[in-house]
């Protein structure tokens, strides 16, 4: 460098003293975007196809994107329902709103170079009926400076909605021409920290997208996610993202706990935190990363499987169903009642077979008749050789415990089979992502009382019987519960009602009111077992979130509502009245000529136990759950097969 002259008397040190406070008032008085992270939040449409595949293979393209599928919306799905839940960071079922469907949502450009959104106060208004703390705006609210949104001209520019503030304003709106987006998206970037970016479809899109990745700064965050699609149905989009924690990897968040899929609600607070600024307690989405491999293939692959599963339920069912009849039917032809009895067994155990054999059907993920085949096949295979092999009444022992310690050691490793299995949760829902649904949770539960009173056969009532019980009913609670394990709420109170009563009746001596105080308060016990349990290990879970956490008592006598009111939808939806009402008489004749029916046990302690324990816990979960009634209706359904098989004592005739 050039020797700094003197001036007017002025010495060297002066000079580069004066210079130096120029360039400190240069810097001083550059906009604090220029120095501050920034984020952008882009939309590429997918060309009409509602196959994710060819968005994600796009995105596999982008070497530096870290990939991933999105969990749209919370039971039905609505586009504009996707772009509201990103916008509050929360999200609830569509059934607790009024009314349930969204409005739609269009952006309106001001002429100041600003933005509103029509449709945005009916939307605020239906919010605030869902019982759930759901701020629509509440993304660009907390962002200094508001939004802005870079977007074509002539669409409706729903994902404008993303970018709107509590009042559905948009700080800035520029619409043009594809050519010039990436332009405009820079000129918006140097006034607002947050960019919502509608691309162009095919190559432009393509073009655009690349564009805004070479633009990007090191410490910028960008997200890009499928333009939600006007189509109906549960679904998971496909995104990607660069400068989330973790690298390029798979997108994962606390939210799913499944690697490669993230939630719409998560969106807004990792674009919070790149930016500097703190989550409210009362928002539900939790901040996305990276983590595992960067893998197109197999996120396809899981979007595949998980299309199916919902399918399937109803038809592999009707497959058990039929085949038990027929064998019945076969059997009593060629041996009477003799083969009847076999067929009541046989059938009994195959249905208990089924949900291990699920988990490998979900491992491999064949087609539809092949998963059928598989699941009857195998199924009344392995009930008949259980029937052969292990005498009469210990049968159920054997795919009963299987089926408890199958599931435990799935959820021990994070729930990868369970996920895909039939009676998984399905994450294209959107209500779970890992852990138990509810048709597991009633099972398993039955299940477990119904291996115990087995094992222990004929086994008179004392304290170390009545310990088996507790014990069990305590380990499948934490794994059912356990914010690390199943995250099931529902679940803890289901198994803790299940195992107190089977351990009370377990107990020698007559039964005190001192005793049936303490079975009664175990289901509110396990829940403060499982909030200390969560809190040590940091299972984040749903139920440390939304009830230890609660910001007031109201919002706690939502949730309780919110709860009952999609317990009630249930309950009234489709077919769901006649099969609970069935449900309810099965039961009550199975109460009422209980002495006949399961006379050939012999008065057995520990099988009395077993059942009542397993009733009780389908009437308290179907109480205690926001999907009541199915829960009832699948812990009788398998506790009417072990009837079944009870009834099939093969030394005794079938009574009238």
């Amino acid at each position: 460098m050039r020797a700094l002259p003197h001036v007017a008397g002025v010495s060297r040190a002066a000079a580069a003293a004066a210079l130096a406070l120029a360039l400190v008032a240069v810097v001083a008085a550059a906009p604090a975007d220029a120095r501050s992270p920034r984020a952008v939040l882009a939309f590429l449409p997918a060309g009409g196809d509602d196959n994710p595949a060819p968005v994600l293979d796009r995105f596999q393209a982008r070497e530096q994107l870290a990939l991933g599928l999105l969990s749209a919306t919370q039971s039905r799905y609505r586009p504009q329902q996707m772009i509201l839940d990103i916008s509050a960071g929360s999200r609830t079922s569509a059934t607790v709103y009024d009314p349930n469907e969204p409005p739609e949502l269009e952006l309106v450009p001001g002429g100041d170079g600003s933005g509103f959104i029509f449709g945005w106060s009916p939307a605020v208004k239906r919010a605030k009926t869902a019982l759930a703390e759901i701020e629509p705006g509440l993304l660009a609210e907390l962002v200094p400076g508001r939004a802005a949104y870079a977007g074509l001209r002539g669409r409706k520019n729903i994902e404008a909605g993303a970018a709107a503030d509590r009042d559905g304003d948009v700080a800035s709106v520029s619409l043009g021409s594809s050519t010039t987006l990436v332009d405009r998206v820079r000129l918006l970037l140097a006034r607002h920290r947050l960019v919502v970016v509608g691309l162009p479809t095919a190559d432009k899109g393509d073009a655009a997208l690349d564009g805004l990745l070479s633009d990007r700064r090191r410490d910028d965050l960008l997200i890009i996610l499928q333009r939600p699609p006007r189509v109906r149905g549960p679904r998971l989009l496909p995104a990607a993202a660069v400068g989330v924690a973790g690298g390029n990897g798979a997108l994962t968040a606390d939210t799913t706990r499944l690697e490669g899929v993230v939630a719409a609600i998560d969106v807004p607070v990792t674009i919070w935190r790149s930016l500097g600024v703190k989550a409210p307690n009362g928002v539900k989405g939790q901040l996305i990363r990276a983590e595992g491999t960067r893998d197109a293939a197999a996120l396809k692959t899981l979007e595949q499987r998980l299309r199916v599963v919902s399918g399937r339920r109803n038809p592999t069912l009707g497959a058990l169903m039929f085949s038990w009849l027929m064998l019945a039917l076969a059997l009593g032809l060629i041996a009477d009642r003799r083969g009847t009895r076999a067929a009541l067994r046989i059938g009994g155990l195959a249905i208990l077979w089924v949900p291990p054999l699920l988990l490998v059907t979900g491992a491999l993920a064949p087609s539809r008749l092949v998963e059928v085949s598989i699941v009857v096949g195998g199924a009344f295979l392995l009930g008949a050789l259980t029937d052969r092999l292990v005498r009469w009444p210990r049968g159920p022992l054997v795919p009963a415990a299987i089926s408890v310690v199958a599931h435990a050691a799935d959820l021990f490793f994070g729930s990868p089979l369970i996920v895909r299995s039939l009676l998984g949760v399905n994450p294209r829902s959107g209500v779970r992502f890992y852990g138990l649904g509810n048709e597991l949770e009633a099972t398993l539960v039955v299940l477990a009382l119904v291996a115990l009173g087995a094992l222990l056969g004929g086994r008179e009532r004392s304290r170390k019987a009545a310990g088996t019980f507790a014990g069990t009913g305590l380990v499948l609670g934490v794994f059912v519960g356990a914010g690390q394990l199943g995250a099931d709420v529902g679940g803890v109170i289901t198994v803790g009602a299940g195992a107190a009563t089977a351990t009370v009746l377990m107990l020698p001596g007559r039964l005190s009111r001192r005793t049936l105080a303490i079975a009664a308060l175990v289901p509110v016990a396990a829940l403060f077992g499982l909030a200390a349990l969560d809190l040590l290990t940091g299972g984040n879970a749903h139920f440390t979130r939304t009830v230890l956490q609660a910001q007031s008592t109201g919002s706690l006598l939502d949730t309780v509502e919110r709860r009952y009111t999609l317990a009630f939808n249930v309950l009234a939806k489709g077919v769901m009245p006649l099969i609970t009402v069935t449900a309810l008489l099965a039961a009550g004749y199975a109460i009422r000529h209980r002495e006949r029916l399961y006379a050939p046990l012999g008065g057995s302690p520990s099988w009395r136990a077993a059942l009542i324990g397993g009733l009780t816990a389908s009437v308290v979960g179907a109480l205690s759950n926001d999907s009541g009634p199915v829960l009832l209706a699948f812990g009788v359904f398998v506790l009417a097969c072990v009837t079944a098989y009870i009834r099939g004592d093969p030394k005794l005739g079938l009574e009238p």
